[in-house]
């Protein structure tokens, strides 16, 4: 908030007054603001675990649990916090949101327990996945913050990225990595420094949930070499999510059923090897992983 050209800082006043006593401090309508609230989309991922080295002393940054993260992520986030912690001499935290949404009559905070409850997957027509357990929760986190600022991770190679985040009216939207010009590669470089760069494995490409409905069929395959246990949830989500007719439902949108993407993967151990065809995933380029609203 502005001040009046006339009016004195309650620092000048002290100043001159040289006695508290004797100060007489400006109204409270011409004192300066208080400094907006400042959080960080926080994924996990390259741009956002920069934008917490850089930004975040005396911030805090906001990650949303879909309740179906793999177990990677949650270890990913819990070190992130210990880690910057340290950085920033204790200044910073991560908060950690759940949805609450309401499942025939009880609340949930699971997407499992929502797709279970509903007995309906999201889908590339019906993402509500994305809506309800990522971008809700921390749209009603926000709004109950009064005047805030968020920080985005585009990153100065992205300016031709459009998202639509501009949608709270008491939050200003920022994205200081294209303001201060820092490309993907350098983001890169500062996470080496700090040895906060991810290592996601290739199930988790995407980074996230456990069953998204965009994991590849290299994913998968992937998943069922290296964690099958995961694999073998996903797989019994698939074949319990039907319709009234029974009608198959694939999890992945490349209409491969979990039991075909098995059956794809076991072939290529058989003519291979397990070895080989572990050591041929493990070399599968990494993408960018999920941000904290996925597709909004």
């Amino acid at each position: 908030m502005s001040k009046k050209s006339n009016s004195k800082s309650a620092v000048e006043v002290l100043n001159q007054s040289g006695n508290i006593a004797n100060a007489v401090l400006p109204a409270v309508s011409e004192m300066a603001s208080p400094k907006p609230q400042t959080y960080i989309s926080f994924s996990g991922g390259v741009e956002s675990t920069t934008m917490c080295i850089l930004y975040g002393k005396g911030n805090k940054a906001i990650w949303c649990d879909t309740g179906a993260e793999h177990d990677e992520m949650y270890e990913r986030i819990d070190y992130c916090e210990k880690a910057l912690k340290q950085i920033h001499d204790g200044d910073f935290e991560i908060i950690r949101l759940k949805a609450n949404v309401k499942v025939k009559g009880q609340f949930v905070s699971s997407l499992t327990d929502a797709i279970m409850g509903w007995m309906f997957m999201p889908t590339q027509g019906r993402r509500w996945c994305t809506g309800k357990f990522k971008i809700e929760p921390i749209d009603i986190f926000l709004k109950e913050q009064g005047e805030c600022e968020l920080m985005i991770g585009l990153n100065a190679d992205e300016e031709s990225r459009a998202g639509n985040w501009g949608i709270m009216s008491n939050v200003k939207y920022k994205y200081p990595l294209q303001d201060d010009d820092i490309t993907r590669d350098e983001c890169e470089e500062i996470l080496k420094q700090y040895n906060l760069q991810p290592d996601f494995p290739l199930y988790m490409n995407r980074g996230g949930c456990y069953m998204c409905i965009y994991k590849s069929v290299n994913e998968y395959k992937a998943m069922y070499l290296f964690d099958r246990k995961t694999f073998n949830k996903v797989k019994a989500i698939e074949e319990k999510v039907q319709d009234k007719r029974k009608k198959f439902f694939t999890i992945s949108v490349n209409k491969y059923k979990m039991s075909e993407i098995q059956k794809l993967i076991e072939s290529e151990i058989m003519n291979w090897g397990e070895d080989a065809v572990k050591s041929f995933y493990e070399k599968i380029e990494q993408k960018q992983a999920c941000g904290a609203f996925c597709h909004r």
